[in-house]
């Protein structure tokens, strides 16, 4: 095929900013029409979406990622939303870095009105996609010493970022393959199979592109494994819009046949990300979005990386967990069931998750220090948050289902309840304390959307997989956390030779 060597990815996003009424801010109907920039995504039937904010499959999750693009006009969000640079213009928060204490503070006030926007069910919501190119700021030294010009390109992203008011995708993963092949011989490797003196050109694929087909940009890293090959170390950013690239979503697992609000709550409001995989057909890349390449040494860097989007993930769990606690609650009231010893146990659980979480991320960001200018949380506090989260989540679900009893089980429709003979025993049978039957109803009908659902099982599956699983994370743990003065100290006093780190 021909490949364009002409890049105009930002044009659409400059068009859209010269609409509104801050020059380096989105609403949420600029946002909705950013993504009208000529990307090919491919649904689940086969078919090629032709406008991705109404595609049946995608325009839930656009509206809701619509509505906290406008959470930085509201009165009430816009001071920890968006923040006054030196130039006196104001940005997103998001995409500020961190180099205090405040900064972390602020940032995850932002997160918490997101999460609570979409009740959690976002992995990689607005504010995510900045952290992985935050994290290439953390370790732009070992970048720089690869090649300095590569180290400016991230410091130019990030600033064309804050000013485009970008949500970029991160990408890890690679395609689930035969693992007997050699990784030399995988076909779905993303590699680079050309250069040029203005950039490369890229083929294979990347899997698990949650959000990608909502967001801008992804932002691409590789993980070092045994075989992996020169031409696959790659860190970078692509544009969604880039000529040759391709996303085949997943089917989704919001309904699309009922919009009821009393029906399905949560998913008729909020719906989903929808995760995808990227394939590229010769893509090329621009010199300037490269970060690095080639270097195999670099991709040892993982978790020195990605300490502040582990902060994030971890953060928003810790918000997942509030909303937890204030489920279980109402399952109680509702249920009349808070004089039953068993249910009060079995709600501490829960509260005592989501204080656990938050005492993570308070105690990490306590002991947050800085890495080439940006303040990273303390990567052993976070990564026994993030072992903790994970290992308790089925358990928290589990709760959150067996205290509801039959309330999850036996919840009618919205035509059901105005069928004239039926609805009427419906509200006479089935009342809740304090609420009518069909507010119960709307109650239980709701968590099944967050607790039971095809969507709330993927993302359970989500949660259990988002950036390792628990042996990964366990083992990473045990060889991050610093325990070198208590054993000196055990060593000191029976007079045994000291360890070195």
């Amino acid at each position: 095929m021909t490949v364009k060597t002409e890049y105009n990815y930002a044009t659409k996003l400059k068009e859209v900013l010269k609409t509104g009424s801050e020059p380096y801010l989105m609403t949420g109907d600029q946002y909705k029409e950013s993504l009208r920039d000529g990307r090919r995504i491919i649904d689940s039937e086969g078919e090629e979406i032709k406008d991705p904010v109404t595609h049946p499959h995608l325009k839930r999750g656009v509206e809701t990622i619509a509505r906290i693009y406008d959470q930085q006009f509201n009165a009430e969000t816009k001071d920890f939303s968006t923040y006054l640079d030196k130039d006196g213009k104001r940005y997103n928060t998001g995409w500020k870095v961190p180099t205090t204490l405040e900064d972390l503070q602020i940032k995850r006030k932002m997160l918490k009105a997101n999460t609570y926007e979409s009740f959690g069910v976002f992995g990689r919501p607005n504010d995510y996609g900045p952290y992985m190119a935050l994290g290439f700021l953390a370790v732009i030294d070992k970048i720089e010493a690869e090649d300095p010009q590569r180290a400016d390109n991230i410091r130019k992203f990030v600033e064309f970022s804050q000013k485009h008011n970008i949500i970029s995708a991160d990408l890890i993963v690679d395609p689930q393959t035969d693992r007997t092949i050699p990784r030399t011989e995988r076909k779905g490797q993303l590699r680079i199979v050309e250069e040029r003196p203005d950039g490369v050109i890229l083929q294979g694929a990347k899997s698990c592109g949650s959000i990608a087909a909502q967001a801008h940009f992804v932002t691409i890293s590789t993980v070092l494994s045994p075989g992996l090959d020169e031409d696959a170390a790659i860190w970078a950013a692509v544009p969604i819009n880039s000529e040759g690239l391709t996303i085949a979503l997943r089917e989704p697992v919001t309904r699309l046949d009922n919009n009821s609000f009393d029906d399905h709550p949560l998913d008729s409001r909020v719906g989903e990300e929808v995760d995808g995989m990227l394939i590229f057909d010769n893509v090329f890349l621009p010199n300037e979005l490269i970060f690095s390449k080639g270097n195999l040494e670099l991709l040892n860097y993982y978790n020195e990386s990605g300490g502040l989007f582990h902060w994030h993930i971890l953060s928003r769990l810790a918000y997942r967990a509030e909303i937890f606690a204030g489920v279980v609650q109402t399952i109680i009231d509702v249920l009349g069931t808070g004089s039953i010893a068993g249910v009060r146990d079995k709600a501490s659980d829960v509260f005592a998750y989501a204080i656990a979480l938050k005492s993570h991320i308070e105690a990490a960001e306590n002991e947050a220090e800085l890495e080439n200018g940006v303040l990273v949380p303390s990567r052993s506090i976070i990564t026994a948050g993030r072992l903790h989260s994970i290992e308790r989540y089925p358990e928290i679900m589990h709760i959150l289902r067996d205290l509801s009893g039959q309330g999850l089980i036996s919840r009618f429709t919205k035509k059901t309840w105005d069928h004239p003979d039926v609805g009427k025993k419906l509200d006479e049978y089935l009342p809740g304390t304090g609420v009518t039957a069909r507010e119960k109803n709307r109650f239980f009908n709701f968590l099944w959307d967050l607790t039971t659902s095809s969507h709330a099982g993927r993302v359970a599956l989500f949660e259990n997989l988002n950036a390792t699983n628990a042996p990964v994370v366990r083992k990473d743990f045990y060889n991050i956390y610093d325990r070198s003065e208590s054993v000196n100290h055990i060593r000191d006093f029976l007079n045994l030779p000291k360890i070195e780190g």
